[in-house]
């Protein structure tokens, strides 16, 4: 199966190894209740980090006591936390406040500084979060410790017998079921207005069109992981401004920014939402803003007022989402793009009256 390929197969379903990248397209209509699909393997699938060891996140719970926790746990917290400040006090203190009289250069060299200290902080204090496709939101610890009873049953079942596994096995069974309920349950109660339709999307049978071929408007058929990435940022993204551009200053609107306005965005902004390049949700930044707000203040005020937005935060985070009601989705136009910036990004494209 193949462009030259002399043999074509019908294959009911297909099964593949991560290592390996498929293309796929929709075939000529049957007149069949099932959908003819076209494979073809590329080849192995370029290399890089395994997706289990990337890290996506940070776990800083440790650093905040909760609920009526021993008073050795509540110390060990506090601990924790005045460590990482002082690992992130060391990590700003080469780098000035801004000020009034900042340059484009000197916010460029600020918001690397403070990204750089905050993420100096969190690898050294604390836990990483690594998700991969086989992660599940609905595991806690609960869980690993059954397992681990179970795992012990099974290599102790020729002394305790096979009863012994079973149980355990059952109450491991049972606890997901739990578990599974719970996390939907919680779910629906933490979402509010519109996002609660999200959850009717959960509840649809999906098609997977990641390796699916796109085909541009001039005809050109991109195939591979990276011939789709460059078709759907041509597609979708429009150049950039010239080396030459110039944006124009903020005017006197940066008089308005004060501490009181950038904590109360912040604020606003939700603690389990999709986090940018940088991997810090806006938990986390909320953490760091208490602990240094004139810095996070002045990074604002000076991106309004010389008009320019720090290099660092120009990376976004693209998430490539087909749209519904489509009839071929090998059309580039068939997907959308949603970019997730940076948190500290956001703070300055807010729409504010200031």
């Amino acid at each position: 199966m193949g462009a030259g390929a002399d043999i074509y197969s019908i294959i009911d379903m297909t099964l593949s190894s991560p290592e390996v990248e498929l293309n796929w397209s929709m075939g000529p209509v049957t007149g069949s209740d099932h959908e003819h699909l076209q494979w073809e393997v590329l080849g192995a699938a370029r290399h890089g980090v395994a997706t289990s060891t990337e890290t996506t996140g940070w776990d800083i719970s440790k650093w905040e006591p909760r609920g009526k926790e021993e008073e050795e746990e509540a110390n060990a917290a506090a601990a924790k936390r005045a460590q990482a400040q002082e690992r992130y006090s060391r990590g700003v203190s080469a780098s000035p406040i801004l000020s009034d009289s900042s340059t484009g250069k000197e916010v460029d060299d600020a918001a690397a500084a403070l990204r750089e200290a905050m993420v100096g902080a969190l690898d050294q204090h604390a836990r990483k979060k690594r998700w991969c496709s086989r992660s599940k939101r609905w595991w806690n610890p609960e869980l690993r410790d059954l397992r681990k009873i179970l795992g012990k049953a099974q290599r102790k079942k020729r002394v305790a017998g096979i009863s012994r596994v079973q149980e355990a096995r059952r109450n491991l069974r049972r606890a997901i079921r739990k578990a599974k309920k719970e996390c939907w349950n919680r779910f629906l109660q933490e979402e509010e207005g519109r996002e609660l339709w999200t959850a009717t999307g959960y509840t649809k049978p999906r098609i997977d069109k990641a390796g699916q071929s796109l085909t541009l408007e001039g005809g050109y058929v991109a195939e591979g992981h990276q011939d789709r990435e460059q078709a759907i940022l041509t597609a979708h993204f429009p150049p950039g401004p010239s080396d030459s551009y110039s944006p124009a200053g903020g005017g006197q609107a940066f008089q308005r920014v004060t501490p009181d306005l950038v904590g109360s965005l912040l604020g606003k902004a939700s603690n389990t939402a999709a986090s940018g390049s940088d991997c810090i949700s806006a938990g986390i930044v909320k953490v760091f803003w208490q602990w240094d707000p004139e810095r996070f203040t002045q990074l604002v005020r000076a991106c309004i007022r010389v008009g320019h937005h720090p290099r660092i935060s120009k990376m976004a985070k693209g998430v490539v989402i087909p749209k519904p009601g489509k009839p071929d989705y090998s059309k580039v136009r068939a997907y959308r793009v949603i970019s997730l910036l940076d948190v500290i990004a956001k703070l300055s494209n807010r729409r504010q009256p200031i």
